[in-house]
């Protein structure tokens, strides 16, 4: 293999590209980037004039809450005094309908009761136990 052989293997074309090409594409690029960027910069900054000139609804009178269910602020502190509130009628004498003389004991004096006299006996559809 003669060596003009060998450079031609090698080498390259001059021909496929030209520099002033690949050169005027680059400079194109970083230009029309550039453009882009500020329009995007003032598209933004209109859009955010246009939000904060923007009057939001219509109502005058005072704000009104949301209708339930609401979103929990605090579910923790929630959560206990709900287990508290729980607690306190589970441990505690109270009326439930005091029309109807149905009142509320303690579940440990409830289950002191049911130790001793057993659980009351079920009624079928007449009114006879069984």
């Amino acid at each position: 293999m003669s060596p003009e052989e060998k450079n031609k293997r090698h080498g390259h074309e001059h021909s496929d590209w030209n520099l002033n090409w690949v050169a005027g594409g680059g400079i194109t690029l970083v230009i029309s980037v550039a453009i882009m960027l500020i329009v995007s910069w003032w598209i933004f900054r209109e859009f955010q004039y246009w939000a904060s000139s923007r009057q939001l609804g219509t109502v005058t009178g005072p704000p009104t809450a949301p209708p339930a269910p609401q979103l929990q602020v605090s579910p923790t502190a929630e959560w206990t005094a709900m287990l508290q509130r729980e607690q306190a009628i589970l441990h505690s004498y109270g009326w439930v309908d005091r029309s109807r003389g149905i009142i509320r004991i303690p579940i440990e004096r409830q289950m002191e009761i049911i130790a001793k006299r057993g659980f009351p006996q079920a009624k079928t559809a007449r009114g006879q136990t069984q």
